[in-house]
């Protein structure tokens, strides 16, 4: 899962090497989207899952969160001259931030040896990607990728959502195309010359970075929990580097390579962190009347009395 997760997630990379050389960022995204939407709208109804009110508006806002603020953040700083190695670095930060909420808001207890990975791992990202670069009000970017990214993985542990990943995605992804398309077509529209390149590069943005490295990012925050899953971001520059050696040629040197050995330690040193940021949402009300028959009458009279739901302590829902 981990590995799975750290290789699809890293490779969205060099799609959008290629596709913004051949297109706006905003053009670009917005076709992503439309057509990993409709590839996904093709498969759920074979799903038959049924959606509440509940689960369309939660999943509406990861979508939002995950995809609209983090991406779109990433795109409009790239766009507004912000370098990528400065946002690499300012999104490497929601690890931190994830584990830092965990320990606000649900009492998670890491280690000293677990905070020291999370150190290791930002400066991991930081030898990777050599450092800020030069800032500007345009580092408000990032930071905005920084927070939905971070947001949506506190949302999914505090939902906890049973929702099946497939359509999970598939609602996700369907709001964020229709905020993507409206900026698109207030900003620069929609058309796009089809040339290779830029089909080449939405094939890669659709089928492994966008179903394969959001899928996997879904599975990895319902099985490893919202901290374990965000440590493995730490490795994600590197590998993108690796990604970007393999498939664009460019250079690979020794600061990379001294980057993944670091992040492995920083995610080896989290490994064990606790409630690893995975709950289970009570049910309405939180409990469940617990039922008593009493003796000496044939129908027996029933009492109720408060438990907690199951009896004890939750466990995180299966996939």
């Amino acid at each position: 899962m981990a590995v799975g997760f750290v290789l699809l997630w890293s490779c969205g990379f060099v799609g959008a090497a290629w596709g913004t050389t051949a297109a706006d960022p905003a053009g670009l995204l917005a076709w992503r989207y439309v057509i990993t939407a409709g590839v996904l709208l093709s498969v759920a109804p074979f799903l038959r899952a049924r959606v509440s009110r509940r689960d369309l508006g939660q999943q509406c806002t990861l979508g939002l969160t995950a995809h609209v603020l983090f991406l779109g953040g990433v795109f409009a700083a790239a766009a507004s001259g912000v370098d990528a190695g400065t946002t690499a670095l300012v999104c490497s930060a929601q690890p931190l931030l994830v584990a830092a909420a965990g320990a606000a808001f649900w009492g998670d207890r890491l280690t000293a040896r677990q905070w020291t990975g999370v150190a290791l791992g930002l400066g991991a990202v930081a030898l990777c990607v050599g450092g800020v670069g030069d800032l500007g009000p345009a580092i408000i970017l990032p930071v905005i990728s920084l927070l939905g990214l971070s947001c949506s993985a506190l949302l999914e542990r505090r939902w906890a959502p049973r929702v099946h990943v497939v359509t999970a995605l598939t609602v996700q992804v369907s709001a964020a195309a229709v905020v993507f398309v409206t900026v698109a077509v207030l900003t620069s529209g929609l058309a796009v010359d089809p040339t290779a390149r830029l089909v080449g590069s939405l094939a890669w943005l659709v089928i492994p970075a966008g179903l394969g490295g959001y899928g996997a990012y879904l599975l990895a925050l319902r099985t490893l929990g919202a901290t374990r899953a965000s440590m493995l971001l730490y490795l994600t520059p590197p590998v993108s580097a690796i990604w970007a050696w393999a498939m664009l040629g460019d250079r690979i040197g020794a600061p990379q390579l001294v980057a993944m050995g670091l992040g492995i330690v920083a995610v080896l040193l989290t490994a064990n962190s606790g409630q690893n940021g995975r709950t289970t949402a009570r049910p309405p009300g939180g409990e469940l009347a617990r039922c008593t028959v009493t003796p000496g009458s044939a129908a027996g009279r029933v009492h109720s009395a408060s438990a907690p739901l199951g009896g004890g302590t939750p466990r995180a829902p299966g996939v």
